[in-house]
């Protein structure tokens, strides 16, 4: 262990459960120390991609300025958002994959107004 420090990929900052409100953008915080691997989010188990534009998701997209920094943005969120969603990190060369706890994202909409999926 160099410098007292975790040898292999670990989680520097995991995601927290949050409520946001329908049409405001949502941020689930993910950031990784001696990160060598790969993000990706999951959403209630189904795998979101690793590319940071989320291309399959047009409101989704990783966001981070720096190295290990997996944050997942929501922009805006709607209803079917809501769910269960978890930051992964893909293992190599030997580095073992890491998965944040699961957390939930609630979605408080206001009465009266439909979205049509």
């Amino acid at each position: 262990i160099a410098h007292g420090g975790p040898a292999g990929q670990y989680l520097k900052v995991s995601p927290l459960n949050i409520t946001v409100s329908e049409g405001q953008s949502a941020r689930l915080t993910c950031s990784v120390g001696n990160m060598v691997g790969s993000c990706q989010w999951t959403r209630d188990g189904f795998a979101l991609g690793t590319e940071r534009s989320l291309p399959e998701f047009s409101r989704y997209r990783m966001d981070g300025a720096s190295e290990g920094v997996c944050d997942l943005v929501i922009d805006p969120v709607v209803p079917v958002d809501e769910g269960v969603y978890q930051c992964q990190v893909s293992g190599h060369q030997g580095v073992a994959g890491i998965a944040s706890p699961s957390v939930r994202l609630s979605v408080n909409c206001e009465p009266g107004n439909p979205y049509i999926v």
